[in-house]
C-alpha cells in the first residue's frame, strides 16, 4: 500500500524550523485582508476554526483530527509552496518568508536566472494538446524531456527506429511568459532517446541561442539528496484533478507559462511507471501537469538533481534522479553534461535496453512508414493477347518499353529508360508484383485447448489472496448467441468474446494483455512481425474467417468490410498486438490468429484505427494506463455500444447479397492494472462521427467517409448504462474516474473527463 500522508508531519516539513502558527496566521491574515477589501463580507473571509487548529497542533507535534486534516489539505501548498512569475527570463523580490532568499541571495537568483534561461515548452503546432509539457537544454542541441511527453508526437522506444507520428511535429520555446511574451518557436528534428525504464526522453532542437546554456545533471546519489532545496523550473497548466479555487488563488488564475516552484527534496521512493516500479526522488514543489519534464535546481550549486514527471496533489511529487540517467552508457553517449564519472558498476535495469531492442523487432509495423517517393506517371497501352499459351513473357522495344504478357499484352513507356533483357517469367510471379491478393492469416483450426481470458491473469508470486478479475455479465441473456453446442462464449488464445445474436458484432470481448518480454518473445530465433506471424507475403490483404463454432448467420462476413468501397476498416476490438503472446512460440501464433476471427471485427472509421493514418486512437489509451502502472499486465475489455438508434449502412454480405448493418458510433474499453496500492480500474469512451454516413446509399453512389472521433474518460457506471453489462462490485470500488490516477491518464491521452451522455 502506499504511505498515507501524515499531515501533522508534513506540515512541520514544510515549515523548516520556523514558527508555524505565526507563519500561517501572518499569511492567512493577508488573504482575509484581501478577501474583505474584495467582498466586503468579513464572514467569508474569516480562518476556519478547524484550519487554525491544525496548525497549532502541528506546530506543538500532535496529530490532526480527520476535520483538521481535510480543512488543512487544501492550502497546504499555497500558503507554503508558492509559484513565482519568471519575466524576462528573470523574477521579482520573493515575499514569501519561507523563500526570500531566492531573491536576497545574489548567487542563488544568479544561478536560477541561468536555468531559466534554458528551460522551454515542448510545443506541439498541430497536435492534439495545445502543448507537450517543458523541456530544458541538457547539450548541445539537447532538450532532455519526459518519455511521456515525447510520446505524445513519436513512436517507438530506446534510441533506435525513433519517428514522428504522421502529421504531428513539435517545437520548442524558451520563453512563453506570463503577459503573452513568446519566443520563436525552435524545431524540433528527431528524438534521439526514449528510456526503456525511466520516464526519461531527449529530443534535438535547431538553432538554440547562446544564452540557452546545457545544465549540468548532477551526479549525486539519489538516497543522499534529502532535504536540499530546489526550484522546479516549467509550465504549469490547470488541472482539472485539483480544486480550482486553490489553483487560481497559487497561480493568480494564470496558466501554461514559465514559473519558478521552489520546494524540498525527500526521501527515495518506489513509484509505479510504465508498467514497473520505480526507484523516484520525491520533492513537494506546487506543480501542475504541464510541469512534465521540468528541472529541479539545487539553489547552491545550479545543478540539476532530477527530471520531474508526476506526482499527487498535496501529498508528494516524483523525479527521475540525474545520478541514474548518469548511470546508463547510452544517456552519457549522447552528450549530455553530467557533473563527474559514472559509476562503475551496471545499473539493474540495464536489461529493459534488450527489452526495448526485442519489442523493435516484435512489431516494426507499429512505426510510422518511410516517406513515399511519388512516381512519375507513365504511359500503358493495353492490347489484344498476340502470343502463345503458357507463362508470361517480358520484353523491352528499342525506345524503352516494357512489354508485359499475362496473356494480355501491357506496354509502359518509362521514356529514356535503358533496354530491359528480355526474359520469361511465370504467370503467378508476375501477377505477383502488380496485384494484392485476399489471403487468410495463419490460423489454428482445431479449438479444443483454447484457453481464453484468464481472470486471475494479474496475479503474481507471493500474493497472500487470489486477486480475480471477472468478466462482465449481461444483463438479458436472450440477447447473446449461442454457439452450435449451446454455449454463450467463444474462447481464444488469451482472450473470449460473446456475441450479440442480432446485431452480429460482440457483445464485449475479455483479453489479457502483457508486455513481458519473455512472453513477446519465447523463442529468440523466431520473427514476430506481423506479416511473419500471419504468413502474408508483401502485396497481401488480410482476408477475416469466420468461426466455426457458430452459425454463419450471426456473424458479419470479410465481403462485408472488402466491398464497401473503403468506407469501413476491419477493426480489431481486441487488438492483435496486445493477446499476440505465450509460453511458445505456437502460442503466440495462434493468439494472433484468433484476432483474426470477423467475431472480433467491428465496422470503425479508418482513421480512428489505422495508426499509419493518424493516431492509435483504439489502443493509445492503454499504453497511457500502463505509464501508471506497477507491472506489464492488463485485463482489458471492450466492445461496441449497440444502441438501437444506430444509423444502418447498405453494404453486401455476397456477389449478390445485400445486408443491413446498424453501424456503432461508440466503442468502450475498460483496463484493469496492478498498481503500488492494489488494482485500478479504467474506463474510456471513443465516439465515431457518423453524420455524414447516408443511411442506404444508392448502387453506385459515393461513400463520405467520416473522420472525426471523440476520446471521453468516463465512470464504469456509464458503460454498464449504455452496454447492458454489469461489472463486479470489486470493479466498480476500484474505478479511477475520480481519482487522481484518472486524471492523469486523461490529460496525457489527451482525452476530455466527463459523463457522456446517452443519445
Amino acid at each position: 500500500m502506499a504511505d498515507k500522508l501524515d499531515h501533522s508531519a508534513f506540515l512541520r516539513h514544510l515549515a523548516r524550523g520556523q514558527d508555524l502558527t505565526g507563519l500561517i496566521n501572518d499569511r492567512m491574515m493577508e488573504r482575509e485582508e484581501g478577501v474583505r477589501a474584495a467582498t466586503a463580507d468579513s464572514e467569508s473571509a474569516a480562518m476556519p476554526p478547524d484550519v487554525r487548529g491544525a496548525f497549532e497542533a502541528a506546530a506543538r507535534g500532535d496529530p490532526l483530527s480527520p476535520a483538521q486534516q481535510f480543512a488543512t489539505e487544501a492550502i497546504i501548498l499555497p500558503e507554503l509552496r508558492p509559484a513565482i512569475d519568471v519575466i524576462n527570463d528573470s523574477y521579482g523580490q520573493v515575499t514569501h518568508p519561507l523563500w526570500t532568499k531566492l531573491s536576497n541571495d545574489a548567487g542563488i537568483k544568479a544561478r536560477l536566472e541561468t536555468a531559466i534561461k534554458s528551460v522551454g515548452r515542448i510545443e506541439l503546432p498541430n497536435g492534439p494538446l495545445p502543448y507537450a509539457g517543458t523541456g530544458f537544454v541538457a547539450g548541445q542541441r539537447l532538450i532532455m524531456t519526459n518519455r511521456h511527453v515525447a510520446e505524445i508526437f513519436t513512436r517507438g522506444l530506446g534510441d533506435r527506429s525513433l519517428v514522428f507520428k504522421p502529421g504531428l511535429s513539435a517545437g520548442f520555446d524558451l520563453k512563453r511568459e506570463r503577459g503573452g511574451r513568446q519566443g520563436v518557436t525552435l524545431t524540433v528534428t528527431r528524438v534521439l532517446m526514449i528510456h526503456p525504464f525511466w520516464d526519461c526522453a531527449v529530443i534535438e532542437v535547431d538553432g538554440l541561442p547562446a544564452t540557452a546554456q546545457p545544465l549540468t545533471l548532477s551526479a549525486i546519489p539519489a538516497p543522499e539528496l534529502r532535504d536540499l532545496e530546489v526550484a522546479v523550473i516549467g509550465y504549469p497548466a490547470f488541472d482539472p484533478r485539483n480544486p480550482a479555487a486553490v489553483q487560481d488563488d497559487l497561480f493568480g488564475g494564470v496558466f501554461r507559462v514559465k514559473r519558478l516552484q521552489p520546494g524540498l527534496l525527500s526521501s527515495v521512493s518506489d513509484t509505479a511507471s510504465f508498467g514497473k516500479m520505480v526507484p523516484a526522488v520525491v520533492h513537494d514543489a506546487s506543480t501542475l501537469g504541464g510541469n512534465s519534464g521540468s528541472c529541479l535546481v539545487e539553489l547552491t550549486t545550479g545543478q540539476v538533481l532530477g527530471l520531474h514527471f508526476g506526482g499527487a496533489y498535496r501529498d508528494r511529487n516524483y523525479a527521475v534522479p540525474a545520478s541514474a540517467l548518469g548511470a546508463d552508457p547510452r544517456v552519457r553517449a549522447l552528450g549530455l553534461k553530467f557533473d563527474g564519472p559514472p559509476p562503475t558498476t551496471d545499473p539493474a535495469w540495464a536489461s529493459w535496453w534488450q527489452r526495448a531492442e526485442d519489442s523493435e523487432a516484435i512489431a516494426p509495423d507499429r512505426l510510422a512508414p518511410a516517406p513515399q517517393v511519388k512516381p512519375k506517371p507513365v504511359a500503358v497501352a493495353v492490347s489484344d493477347n498476340q502470343g502463345g499459351e503458357g507463362g508470361a513473357v517480358v520484353s523491352t522495344a528499342a525506345d524503352g518499353s516494357v512489354n508485359l504478357t499475362i496473356p494480355l499484352r501491357v506496354t509502359v513507356r518509362l521514356g529514356g529508360a535503358p533496354p530491359i533483357a528480355a526474359e520469361t517469367v511465370s504467370t503467378e510471379a508476375a501477377t505477383a508484383e502488380i496485384t494484392e491478393k485476399m489471403v487468410m492469416p495463419f490460423r489454428d483450426e482445431d479449438f479444443s485447448h483454447r484457453p481464453g481470458y484468464d481472470e486471475t491473469f494479474l496475479n503474481q508470486d507471493g500474493d497472500r489472496e487470489p486477486i480475480m478479475v471477472p468478466v462482465p455479465t449481461v444483463k438479458d441473456a436472450s440477447v447473446v448467441a449461442k454457439t452450435k453446442q449451446g454455449k454463450d462464449r467463444l474462447d481464444y488464445q488469451n482472450f473470449s468474446i460473446k456475441m450479440h445474436a442480432e446485431r452480429r458484432l460482440a457483445l464485449f470481448t475479455a483479453s489479457n494483455v502483457t508486455a513481458e518480454r519473455a512472453l513477446k518473445r519465447p523463442e529468440k530465433r523466431k520473427k514476430y512481425t506481423r506479416a511473419a506471424l500471419s504468413g502474408l507475403g508483401e502485396n497481401d490483404q488480410e482476408q477475416w474467417f469466420l468461426d466455426p463454432r457458430l452459425d454463419e448467420e450471426l456473424q458479419i462476413p470479410d465481403y462485408f468490410y472488402t466491398r464497401d468501397d473503403g468506407a469501413f476498416d476491419k477493426g480489431h476490438i481486441v487488438r492483435r498486438d496486445d493477446v499476440a503472446w505465450g509460453e511458445t512460440y505456437d502460442d503466440l501464433r495462434r493468439a494472433n490468429g484468433d484476432t483474426y476471427h470477423v467475431t472480433n471485427c467491428s465496422p470503425q472509421v479508418a482513421p480512428f484505427n489505422r495508426s499509419a493514418m493518424g493516431v492509435d486512437n483504439w489502443g493509445d489509451f492503454e499504453n497511457t494506463v500502463l505509464t501508471q502502472a506497477a507491472s506489464e499486465r492488463l485485463c482489458v475489455f471492450a466492445g461496441p455500444v449497440l444502441d438501437p438508434d444506430d444509423d444502418t449502412f447498405l453494404g453486401r454480405d455476397a456477389p449478390r447479397s445485400r445486408i443491413r448493418v446498424k453501424i456503432p458510433s461508440r466503442f468502450w474499453k475498460v483496463m484493469v492494472a496492478r498498481v503500488e496500492d492494489g488494482l485500478a480500474a479504467f474506463a474510456v469512451m471513443l465516439e465515431q462521427n457518423l453524420s455524414k454516413m447516408p443511411k442506404a446509399p444508392p448502387e453506385g453512389e459515393e461513400f463520405v467517409m467520416p473522420d472525426e472521433f471523440l476520446k471521453s474518460v468516463v465512470p464504469l457506471k456509464d458503460i454498464e448504462d449504455w452496454t447492458g453489462l454489469t461489472f463486479a462490485p470489486e470493479l466498480h470500488q476500484i474505478d479511477q474516474y475520480e481519482t487522481i490516477r484518472g486524471g492523469e491518464a486523461a490529460a496525457r491521452s489527451g482525452a476530455r473527463r466527463g459523463r457522456v451522455r446517452k443519445r
